[in-house]
Formats: C-alpha cells, sequence, structure tokens
C-alpha cells in the first residue's frame, strides 16, 4: 500500500478516534450544546443517555463499565489486525450489545415512569387532603419516588425560589417531555386560576387514569415481545457473521487496504443504520403532546 493511502487512512481512523473519545467525554460529563436546548431539540448526549435509561437495570447500571470493555476490545483489535475499522467495528459491537439483544428499548420504564407519577399524584392528593396549597405539598413532599426525582426537585426549587407557579408548571411539563405530563401540568394550571377545593379529588382521579394508562402499556408491550424477538434474532446473526468474518485473518485479509477499509467502514455504518431503523418500528410510538413545547412556543414568539 502506498504511503499517501496510508497517510489518509490514518488521519480518518485518527478524526474517528478523537471524536469518539471527545462525545464519550462529553456524555460521561452530560455535557450538551446550549444552542440544541435553545432550539428545543435534545441533544446527542441526551439522546444517548435516554436510550442508555431504557435498557433493563442490569445494562443501564454497568453501561459505563462496557464502554470501557468496549474500548479495550478496539485497542486489542487494532494492535491484532493492524487496521483501525476493524478496531472501530468491534468496539461498536461491544458497546451496541445490549441496544441488539433489547432493540426496541423497554416499555417497563414507560411503565414504572406512570406508576410512579400515579404514586406521587396520590401523595399529593393526600397532603392536599390535610389543607395545604398545592405548591406547598409539592415542596413538601420527601419521598418522592426515584424516577421522578429529579424534574419534580426543579419544580420545587422553582417554586421556592419565587417563579409563577403556571410558568413553573409549564416548565415541570417540559421536564416530563409527555402526553400525561401535559395533562398533570395542565390539571396544575388549570388550578392556580380557580383554586377550587376539589384539587385532592381530581388529583386522586388523574392518579387512577394514569395507573390505568401503565397497565395499558405493560399489555401492548407484551403483544410487542414477538417483533422484538424476531429484530433480536436477525441482529443477532448478523453481529455473528461479521465476528467470525474479523476473527479470521483469511476472509477480511481482501479489504486489508484503503478501500477495502472504507468499503468495511461504509458496510458498519449501514447495518447500524439498519439497527436503527429496526429499533424504531419496534419501539411504542408516543402519544403526541397536548401543550406547545419549548421548540413551538419559540416559533409561535418570532411570529407574533
Amino acid at each position: 500500500m502506498s504511503s499517501s493511502y496510508l497517510s489518509v487512512l490514518g488521519m480518518i481512523a485518527g478524526l474517528v478516534v478523537v471524536l469518539g473519545l471527545a462525545g464519550l467525554v462529553a456524555w460521561w460529563r452530560g455535557w450538551s450544546p446550549s444552542s440544541s436546548r435553545r432550539r428545543g431539540k435534545p441533544a446527542l448526549a441526551d439522546r444517548a443517555r435516554q436510550a442508555v435509561a431504557e435498557l433493563p437495570a442490569l445494562w443501564r447500571d454497568n453501561y459505563r463499565l462496557l464502554l470501557v470493555a468496549a474500548a479495550v476490545v478496539g485497542v486489542l483489535m487494532w494492535m491484532i489486525t493492524g487496521w483501525p475499522v476493524q478496531a472501530l467495528l468491534a468496539a461498536t459491537a461491544v458497546a451496541g450489545l445490549p441496544f441488539v439483544l433489547y432493540p426496541g428499548g423497554s416499555e417497563r420504564l414507560e411503565v414504572a415512569r406512570l406508576e410512579a407519577l400515579a404514586e406521587w399524584l396520590g401523595q399529593l392528593a393526600s397532603v392536599r387532603s390535610g389543607g395545604k396549597s398545592l405548591e406547598t405539598a409539592i415542596v413538601s413532599l420527601d419521598n418522592v419516588p426515584a424516577l421522578l426525582r429529579r424534574p419534580v426537585s426543579v419544580l420545587s426549587e422553582r417554586l421556592a425560589a419565587g417563579v409563577p407557579a403556571r410558568h413553573a408548571y409549564r416548565l415541570f411539563a417540559d421536564d416530563l417531555d409527555s402526553r400525561i405530563g401535559d395533562d398533570i401540568a395542565q390539571l396544575f394550571m388549570d388550578h392556580v386560576i380557580s383554586r377550587g377545593a376539589g384539587l385532592s379529588d381530581a388529583l386522586g382521579a388523574q392518579a387512577a387514569l394514569v395507573r390505568r394508562q401503565a397497565a395499558e402499556v405493560e399489555d401492548l408491550d407484551a403483544r410487542r415481545a414477538d417483533a422484538r424477538a424476531e429484530t433480536r434474532k436477525v441482529s443477532l446473526f448478523v453481529l455473528a457473521v461479521v465476528a467470525f468474518v474479523l476473527a479470521n485473518g483469511a476472509y477480511w485479509a481482501p479489504l486489508a487496504n484503503a478501500l477495502g477499509q472504507l468499503l468495511l467502514l461504509a458496510m458498519g455504518a449501514l447495518f447500524f443504520l439498519l439497527l436503527w431503523w429496526m429499533r424504531k418500528v419496534a419501539a411504542m410510538k408516543p402519544e403526541p403532546r397536548t401543550l406547545l413545547g419549548p421548540k413551538e412556543r419559540d416559533a409561535q414568539e418570532v411570529r407574533s
């Protein structure tokens, strides 16, 4: 192979490694571009964390260890083969293994979120029935379900800091980013205007509605299991073939040149896109929100 090909390939590999390490550090530290937040779009780091959060607990809690293992596998593959694309594909395969095993994400996380919302609404209804205002009830609760601790804590801080309640509830809906979150925020905002005495009953009724929705999502998740199982089989078969090829020098020897590496990189990207598409097909589509999100509100302000 000519030195020019090697230098170009080395530059590409180096750029991929640097960008990958930068992305990993950004994701690890929770950084996301402020411009993405202003547009109302989730940043790439936020999407990555959301995807990991949808994995079962064993994978989710140990995913950083899996990333370390992926980096080690990539380095070993580079040392063995001497080619960067094989190393990149091997590291990506290890890091993406849980997403292959659970191609549509797990609706069980959504079920857990809904159950946490129902529990929290029940707590608010109980405290509200004792005569406290809604804002006082939100701020005073200290046993919020774990899955809601962050958004409820932010809501409590806003209310305690003097942010107008109606605005704080609208931001709370953005934090939940779901149809049921909009319904809850709308109930809170309506109470800010009416200050009616029936809020405790309304909170209890909303909690019962959320529990029913959790049961429906759980039932739908069970019915979609077959589609996810087929996606998992196809993905694992392809990964097994790729692993067999990469482990046998006679098979990847024709790819041991600059053109072959670019071809292998294109094939890896194609498989990634296919897996992403199958994951989208297998995943349950969220219900559309009823309140305007940050992006829609910004566009409305620009038009006005």
